[in-house]
């Protein structure tokens, strides 16, 4: 595999409030947010990859880009041949050093559809060993909408040099258009896990009962083990959620909810 997700960046206007949520839907408190703290983001533990909540400033000094939707972290192998090509091409691109130990060269830039992608070397990518297990929770798929599905993928295909994979629809489909002009993967695993882009479209909360429409705005999805205790544990916590069940990739069940800043977000499980 030449790429993973190894970060999901989820904005926040309260930190402590999100933390808590965050805590809530993934039951991660015995993994110790307040290590990961501080005043502007904090980074959730317990899962396959980092999740970063970070606050969101009301200034235009725009010392650090910053983006009203989630954005993934991706590792990438030949990240500094990525960095050659989209210099060559004039393509604008934010690049900055984190200063960890080691030092970690970050690239971030805006697909057709002005969605982030942040992109950091394969290697530093965390080992599997020094994760935490066993996880509470697993990254699945972070969906990005796009309003030109195909433009997106042309971008990422052409300057993240990744292949996109064909989506698969359940035995019994939800009304889910999966033409390749109205949504696309680009696959990390078996099971739809990876990058998402969709158009979005408008009646489709409607058109399948849903109170959520998935394909606005863009979404992070985690795996969990039990989504029907988790979903008990919403209501009764009196958290609106819609359970769309298995309805758009096989053996993937899709509970969708907001978060305390409006993001949607899913919560899945694989049912074999």
């Amino acid at each position: 595999m030449d790429w993973n997700v190894s970060r999901i960046s989820i904005p926040v206007f309260d930190i402590i409030e999100s933390k808590d949520f965050y805590d809530f839907i993934l039951d991660v408190s015995e993994y110790n947010f307040n290590k990961f703290q501080t005043e502007n983001e904090c980074f959730v533990t317990g899962g396959n990859c980092e999740l970063k909540l970070y606050r969101l400033k009301n200034s235009l000094k725009n010392d650090k880009f910053q983006s009203r939707k989630c954005y993934p972290t991706i590792a990438i192998k030949n990240l500094n041949k990525i960095i050659r090509n989209l210099k060559n091409k004039e393509i604008q691109h934010l690049k900055s050093i984190y200063s960890n130990e080691p030092l970690i060269t970050s690239v971030v830039i805006q697909e057709s559809s002005l969605n982030y992608l942040e992109l950091i070397d394969y290697k530093n990518f965390p080992d599997e060993k020094n994760k935490l297990k066993p996880y509470k929770w697993s990254f699945h798929h972070i969906n990005l909408e796009s309003y030109n599905v195909r433009s997106s993928v042309d971008y990422i295909t052409q300057f993240l040099q990744i292949r996109e994979g064909t989506w698969k629809a359940p035995e019994t489909i939800g009304d889910v258009n999966i033409d390749k002009t109205q949504l696309s993967i680009f696959p990390t695993g078996n099971h739809h896990e990876g990058l998402h882009i969709n158009k979005a479209d408008f009646t489709f909360s409607w058109r399948n009962s849903f109170i959520h429409n998935p394909t606005i705005g863009g979404h992070p999805a985690f795996t969990i083990k039990d989504i029907e205790s988790f979903m008990v544990k919403l209501e009764k916590n009196k958290i609106a959620f819609t359970d769309a069940k298995i309805y758009a990739m096989p053996n993937i069940h899709q509970v969708y909810l907001y978060d305390p800043n409006a993001n949607i977000i899913e919560i899945n499980q694989l049912i074999s």
